[in-house]
């Protein structure tokens, strides 16, 4: 194992969380490491200063200030997010509505320029039908020679 992974180690057992058996696997390491020695010393030394060491009495109150301020700010957090989610909620709405509105108007012009294509057709067949219902066109020339224009249809 590395180095690191016995400081680890020598962490959890400063704080009193590491398993007994593997406590051993420690001072083997320690009795052969000058790097880990001066780690623990060092580790002894600062938990004995935070022994010594005498907290304020408004550090407590502060602490539960800041937790509650940061109650706050999650329920402040949390009417933003239902806040942007009603939003949200009401521009998708706005846009379906928005959008079968906009597909019934579409349909309905559909119909229109289907009605109109009808139109269109059935005037088609009628010009067609007069037009072959006029009789033939003659045309007499009072000229030399006399051109005769008949239609064969």
């Amino acid at each position: 194992m590395s180095c690191d992974k016995y400081k680890e180690m020598i962490q959890l057992y400063s704080d009193g969380e590491l398993e007994k058996d593997r406590e051993s696997y420690i001072f083997t390491h320690l009795s052969g490491c000058e790097e880990c020695r001066l780690f623990i010393r060092s580790l002894n030394a600062l938990s004995a200063n935070v022994r010594q060491e005498e907290f304020p009495h408004e550090l407590e109150t502060r602490i539960f200030d800041s937790i509650s301020s940061k109650e706050l700010r999650k329920e402040n957090r949390l009417f933003r997010n239902v806040f942007v989610r009603a939003v949200s909620y009401a521009v998708v709405l706005f846009l379906l509505a928005a959008s079968i509105f906009l597909y019934q108007q579409a349909n309905d012009y559909k119909t229109e320029l289907t009605n109109m294509n009808r139109q269109i057709q059935s005037q088609a067949q009628t010009i067609e039908l007069l037009y072959n219902t006029l009789p033939p066109t003659v045309v007499h020339a009072d000229y030399e020679h006399e051109i005769i224009i008949r239609a064969n249809m």
